[in-house]
């Protein structure tokens, strides 16, 4: 067995927000299966019950589909004494995951059977709204089946089991003594929130990896319809998304026009959109065209006279441009504009300059037919040569060879 694969296993499904517990032969830890909220329904349920049945019921190399008294669902895997793996790892939980979304109405059917108060509804609402959907569970079962194979090196037998199956251990506890207040609705917000603000962190940092994995996780929580029409609901949500990102980016000190367009850009697309899967996808384009604006554009480290003369470029690219006239237009000497300049973004006038025009050359070459000369004289260029000459240094290749790789592609 492969120890790395088991890593690799495990972070890629706590990267889909899916818990991975990796127990070893103490099963510390254990408390954290169903989040603690066992602990919480009753003020003397003792997790060590849950260790000691599983160690009784659990078999070797037997992949174990366990859908326990709460409806959740749990892949559990018991590695060999022998292997290599199972020197850090005695036992595999992976989940709690549902096979599909509850209805709030079942939540109030099973409250009332195991004799739990509707006052906390909210509670066991908000509970399963943060766990995960492994929708259809035939594919998460078969994804399991597979990458449990690759890490032992034999097909891992599958077994579905319940709290009914009396060959496995129950999590059930009959005696529910509830608390006064159980709290999970306040956590499960306040997670949220956090998702919420860690991603918004990471845009306005220009880090899209670390955005887009804030988003995976804040998807994970359901949030209650605000309409009744469900493409409404999330166009309304996505408006209000889009309104977080803009001004998340402003804070970046990216000026408003560039913020403004693309803002107004995904404002139309959202409200164009027909379907839901339309709206969905919609979410990773807004995240890396917010997060491609605040690198491109961000002047949060520059001094007002240095964020001044890039607006200034950004926006006056196709005409006349220098050091000399930027110095010129902001009262100051060129060699003063010259160091500061380059101090605090790294280039020189010039360069910046040309890198503008570059930028905007390549929308016109993905976008249009126009001819090279053409768009050469409208991104600011003398003339043709000196613009081929310029972006083949930018890009590594020469606008007509450009254009050709991405009619190709």
């Amino acid at each position: 067995m492969n120890i790395d694969l088991l890593e690799l296993i495990a972070e890629g499904y706590r990267h889909q927000g899916i818990q991975v517990l990796l127990l070893d032969k103490d099963y510390h830890g254990i408390s954290q299966i169903d989040y603690g909220l066992r602990r919480k329904l009753t003020t003397d349920f003792d997790y060590s019950h849950i260790a000691e049945k599983m160690e009784q019921s659990i078999e070797e190399n037997v992949q174990y589909i366990y859908t326990d008294d709460l409806r959740l669902t749990y892949c559990i895997f018991r590695f060999p004494q022998a292997s290599k793996a199972a020197r850090n790892c005695h036992i595999l939980c992976i989940g709690p995951v549902l096979p599909q979304p509850v209805e709030k109405e079942s939540i109030l059917t099973w409250m009332k059977q195991k004799g739990i108060p509707s006052r906390f509804y909210s509670d066991f609402l908000e509970f399963y709204n943060r766990i995960p959907l492994a929708f259809p569970m035939k594919s998460w079962e078969h994804a399991l089946s597979f990458l449990l194979g690759k890490l032992c090196g034999f097909a891992v037998p599958l077994r579905i089991v319940s709290t009914q199956s009396p060959e496995l251990f129950s999590m059930e506890y009959k005696d529910y003594s509830i608390p006064d207040t159980l709290g999970v609705a306040l956590h499960t917000i306040e997670e949220r929130y956090r998702l919420e603000d860690e991603m918004l962190a990471a845009v306005a940092a220009g880090n899209l990896e670390q955005a887009t994995r804030a988003h995976y996780h804040f998807t994970q929580y359901k949030l209650f319809p605000r309409t009744a029409d469900p493409v409404r609901d999330l166009k309304n949500f996505m408006l209000t998304f889009n309104t977080l990102l803009r001004k998340t980016v402003q804070s970046s000190h990216v000026h408003p026009l560039h913020i403004d367009n693309l803002s107004r850009e995904f404002a139309i697309q959202i409200e164009s959109a027909l379907t839901i899967g339309q709206l969905r996808q919609l979410s990773p384009t807004m995240l890396r065209k917010y997060c491609l604006l605040v690198n491109n554009y961000s002047r949060q480290s520059c001094s007002r006279l240095v964020q001044n003369c890039m607006d200034y470029i950004d926006f006056h690219y196709n005409e006349e441009l220098s050091l000399g006239i930027l110095a010129q237009n902001h009262a100051v000497s060129a060699s003063y504009l010259s160091g500061l300049f380059k101090k605090e973004t790294g280039m020189t006038v010039t360069d910046y300059i040309n890198t503008t025009r570059i930028r905007q050359s390549l929308v016109l070459l993905n976008t249009t037919d126009l001819p090279v000369g053409i768009i050469a004289s409208r991104c600011g260029f003398p003339d043709s040569s000196y613009f081929t000459r310029i972006f083949k240094k930018c890009q590594g290749k020469t606008p007509k060879d450009y254009r050709k790789s991405i009619h190709g592609q």
